[in-house]
């Protein structure tokens, strides 16, 4: 897998398990989610497929209070929509920083922040909305000497940084 992993590349979200779900009725499709997830380590993609009227908003929501992703919605399938769905982190973090909402270079200072809180070797999580982030990120983590270990982006256009020390 290369660095980043975007929404349109398919190949880099090669689901490990695929979870379907049509004809599923509300509270099934997230127990039966929870369940599935299990079996996957850090990482790994899951396919869910699900035909649930509100299972996008559902999935957003679940993602959020859980450190899970929705890196994808698959909206041409015949039935249901595909859902891919990160577990976790793909590498290990000793910090977050969330600054969704905040404008850069706001990622950027926080980052550096806290990128002075840990170890030399650890690694950090940056969370950001703002659109220049990508060009920010990647030449802070240049002038720095800090190593970018890979960069997501969920469905909604959030970006989540793995930044080694």
């Amino acid at each position: 897998m290369t660095a980043t992993t975007k929404t349109h590349d398919m190949s880099a979200m090669k689901p490990q398990i695929t979870l379907d779900l049509n004809g599923m009725a509300s509270p099934g499709p997230l127990p039966s989610l929870r369940r599935t997830l299990r079996s996957l380590e850090e990482g790994q993609v899951m396919l869910l497929v699900s035909d649930y009227p509100s299972m996008e908003n559902d999935l957003y929501v679940w993602a959020k209070q859980t450190n899970n992703q929705l890196l994808f919605i698959d909206r041409t399938r015949p039935k249901g929509f595909g859902f891919y769905i990160l577990k976790g982190d793909r590498w290990p973090v000793e910090r977050s920083v969330d600054v969704i909402g905040h404008p850069c270079p706001t990622p950027v200072l926080e980052a550096n922040k806290a990128i002075a809180q840990v170890k030399a070797g650890q690694n950090i999580k940056l969370i950001s909305d703002c659109k220049a982030s990508p060009i920010e990120v990647n030449s802070w983590v240049k002038s720095t000497g800090h190593k970018l270990l890979g960069m997501t982006e969920d469905a909604r256009g959030v970006y989540r940084y793995y930044i080694k020390k």
